[in-house]
């Protein structure tokens, strides 16, 4: 009987990946890391808390192979470093405070902020549970100018439209709009949390000034402190991705996208920075995004797990310092049972 081969890191395949994810896992069970065992603290939730034991190894296992074929490298979910790493783990066993806040309509109980450029969330112009169709644009009798159709529930659902509508348009707009009513948002990346939102659709304003586009602010937080601030600039025309650490320094790193020209800190920064932090500090990650417009400072939404934590950041040196930068103490928690 031949001898079994010792497969190399790096040679591995995906059979040999998921073998050591579910090791990882049952280690992590075992020594009961990042509070497995522990209770989740009142009006929060955990990944494990909602989903089966068996769909969460599953779902850190797919996050095994997607690293290695990224990297040629296995994660450390055990203890993770990167910030890769210390994202999936706190998909799953971080608590995050309830009602969900993914849930873009349900924002208003996250601006708690003591801010004097803070001007909360965007004017809801109209929710509800239908698509947007002609009878219901009729009824609301918006004013002309431009409009953004969203879904409280997923990422990437936004539809610009303007009043009066064409007919080509609202079409378009019904189809999506329905569309996005039936979609289980999260379910493959296992981002549980939009599981416990009612799907509605709403209907926003557009609030950016004369003549120019609302520019993205995002700011990566974890354990309550920036570890990046990601501003993405003309998304539909020739899209570009900048990064810049908590002090506003260019990182020329790529984090999913093309990086471009930085520019110069903005006089409103410190207060936005001030602003993201204090939204952000019930969370163990969040990405709070941020606009500024009008003089006044609003938030767009909270995202609890960027790309749904299932893509690595293009930059290996920007991966290892936004994980640096990660205050680890909840990564190296053991459950008070736990033996040291």
């Amino acid at each position: 009987m031949g001898v079994a081969r010792q497969v190399s890191e790096e040679d591995m395949n995906v059979w040999h990946c998921r073998q050591r994810a579910i090791a990882d896992f049952d280690r992590l069970m075992s020594d009961q890391r990042h509070g497995f065992a522990s209770p989740a603290p009142a009006g929060t939730l955990r990944g494990i808390d909602v989903m089966p034991w068996r769909l969460v190894r599953q779902k850190m296992s797919r996050a095994t192979i997607m690293h290695h074929g990224a990297r040629k490298k296995l994660p450390d979910f055990v203890n993770p470093k990167t910030f890769y790493e210390k994202l999936v783990v706190s998909k799953f066993f971080a608590p995050i405070p309830m009602p969900s806040p993914a849930d873009k309509l349900g924002l208003a109980s996250f601006c708690q902020v003591d801010h004097p450029q803070f001007a909360g969330v965007f004017a809801t112009k109209w929710s509800g549970q239908t698509p947007i169709t002609a009878k219901l644009l009729q009824l609301l009798d918006l004013p002309p100018g431009r409009y953004f159709a969203k879904s409280n529930a997923g990422s990437g659902t936004n539809f610009a439209f303007k009043m009066p509508v064409s007919d080509d348009v609202l079409a378009k707009l019904e189809a999506v709009t329905a569309r996005w009513l039936e979609i289980e948002h999260g379910v493959k990346a296992g981002e549980w949390w939009y599981g416990l939102i009612r799907p509605q659709i709403f209907i926003e304003a557009d609030m950016s000034e004369v003549g120019a586009s609302l520019t993205d602010w995002k700011f990566h937080i974890g354990a309550g402190r920036t570890l990046a601030v990601q501003v993405d600039e003309d998304r539909n025309t020739n899209h570009r991705q900048l990064m810049f650490d908590r002090d506003f320094n260019y990182i020329p790193e790529s984090l999913f996208f093309k990086t471009g020209e930085p520019f110069e800190r903005p006089p409103f920064y410190e207060a936005m920075r001030d602003i993201a932090e204090q939204i952000a500090k019930p969370f163990q990650f969040a990405r709070v995004d941020l606009y500024h417009t009008q003089g006044r400072i609003y938030l767009g939404e909270i995202t609890l797990a960027p790309m749904g934590g299932m893509r690595l950041p293009n930059s290996v040196r920007l991966d290892q310092m936004m994980g640096d930068a990660w205050d680890g103490a909840f990564f190296s928690r053991r459950s008070a049972a736990a033996p040291v």
